[in-house]
């Protein structure tokens, strides 16, 4: 895999295709390979890539630089560096929540954004993952963090959190790669020093995108554990998505419970944004 140097930081990244660009960015706890399936469909007419956000799959874990700003400044250094221009974002949690800060900077270099379950203070809040993550940020975790790991079967029963019913009835192979991630040494880092900076999301919250913001749509699975979808509802008023899409059987990781749902929708918002 091709690697960017992010202030001395390897960020490891997918690419494939041609064509106008599609930036693939993960949720807290995943990696690249949750967009296999849409990097696979979309390669033949678009120039696609996938991160590894800094902690995550096969890109470093450094001691510190957990936070939103940072994430930020990453994703934006990336895309300058690989010389993308108009390109559409697609994010997944954390992931959704860094397309949205991006495009708010830089709008005129974003043609489309395709938020499934976007992080925000209000989606985060009302869940048990929300309490977990604000008892985190109360307390000094990351030494701790940084040296253990889950066993095989607590790793498991995470994954099967963040799926709904259409993910638990699927091949358990569909997933084994995010089984195996958790399990890795300091997989806890990440989560564990974000979380401290996770209510810097609440700006999402209140964002109302003008007439010239580029055209959202947003992917919700009705049965998320992680995220609240009823708080997602409320967000999609005030983002006002050209396209609300909701898949009443999936989870938390839509773009592996309903592949070919979420890649007709980066599809579609793709050829709005083309057509105005």
């Amino acid at each position: 895999m091709p690697v960017f140097d992010y202030h001395g930081v390897s960020v490891t990244y997918e690419h494939a295709g041609s064509g106008d660009p599609i930036v693939f960015l993960h949720n807290i706890g995943g990696d690249r390979r949750i967009w296999v399936n849409q990097m696979r469909a979309l390669s033949g007419t678009n120039s696609v890539y996938a991160l590894d956000l800094i902690g995550y799959g096969e890109s470093d874990t450094p001691a510190g630089g957990y936070t939103i700003e940072n994430y930020l400044r990453m994703l934006t250094e990336f895309i300058e560096a690989q010389r993308l221009h108009r390109v559409t974002l697609v994010g997944n949690c954390f992931g959704s929540a860094l397309s949205l800060l991006y495009a708010r900077r830089n709008p005129a270099n974003v043609r489309a954004l395709v938020l499934c379950s976007p992080l925000t203070a209000n989606t985060l809040r009302p869940t048990p993952t929300g309490l977990t993550a604000r008892l985190a940020s109360r307390m000094k975790l990351d030494p701790v963090a940084g040296v253990i790991r889950l066993p095989a079967l607590a790793a498991g029963l995470v994954v099967r959190e963040q799926l709904g019913p259409r993910g638990r009835t699927m091949d358990r192979a569909a997933f084994a790669e995010l089984r195996h991630r958790w399990a890795e040494p300091q997989r806890l880092l990440p989560p564990a020093a974000i979380a401290r900076d996770l209510p810097k999301l609440a700006v999402l919250d209140g964002f109302r995108p003008d007439a010239d913001f580029p055209p959202i749509t947003t992917v919700w699975g009705a049965k998320n554990h992680i995220l609240s979808a009823a708080a997602g509802a409320r967000l999609n008023e005030t983002l006002a998505p050209v396209r609300a899409i909701t898949l009443p059987e999936c989870g938390h990781l839509v773009m592996l419970e309903d592949p070919d749902a979420v890649t007709t929708a980066i599809r579609s918002a793709t050829r709005t944004a083309m057509a105005g």
